[in-house]
């Protein structure tokens, strides 16, 4: 039985044609989509009908300790104080390679991890500061397209 631990899973997007590795993120979620319902109901029915209707991506979030040392953290902050929307790309710990990009050709994924990708943004977000703890920032991700999964070439 297959289990993939979260351990040495990494966040990137495409920022400017450039693929960015968000490093030492505290915890990623994706969020639920969820889909209208269009009412599909006859008037001699006796319960309702319903076609799903478009999908709504879900809201997820990126977790960090804040590292004012570690560059990903700072463009963290600047990604969501100006809403841009860019391409997401988390990668599984089977490997560590990272994606490349190239401006004319886009993305190339390795095959050797399995891959989540999506489109979306991140809202600005104030720091956590409690006792006992490291300051903290918890981004929400809008997303604004599907995850889509590439599974990995398993040999």
């Amino acid at each position: 039985m297959a289990r993939i631990k979260a351990q040495r899973t990494q966040v990137f997007a495409v920022i400017a044609g450039a693929v960015v590795r968000f490093s030492c993120p505290k915890a990623f979620t994706f969020g639920d989509d969820s889909f209208s319902k269009i009412d599909a109901t006859c008037l001699d029915s006796d319960t309702k009908d319903y076609e799903r209707g478009l999908r709504d991506p879900g809201e997820g979030s990126i977790q960090i300790d804040l590292d004012d040392e570690n560059a990903s953290h700072l463009q963290l902050i600047a990604l969501a104080d100006s809403g841009e929307k860019v391409e997401w790309y988390v990668g599984s710990s089977h490997n560590q390679t990272p994606p490349t990009y190239d401006v004319t050709t886009g993305i190339d994924l390795p095959e050797t991890r399995i891959w989540w990708s999506f489109q979306g943004y991140l809202n600005p977000a104030a720091p956590t500061v409690e006792q006992d703890s490291l300051i903290g920032y918890t981004f929400t991700l809008v997303r604004t397209s599907a995850v889509i999964t590439t599974p990995r070439v398993i040999p």
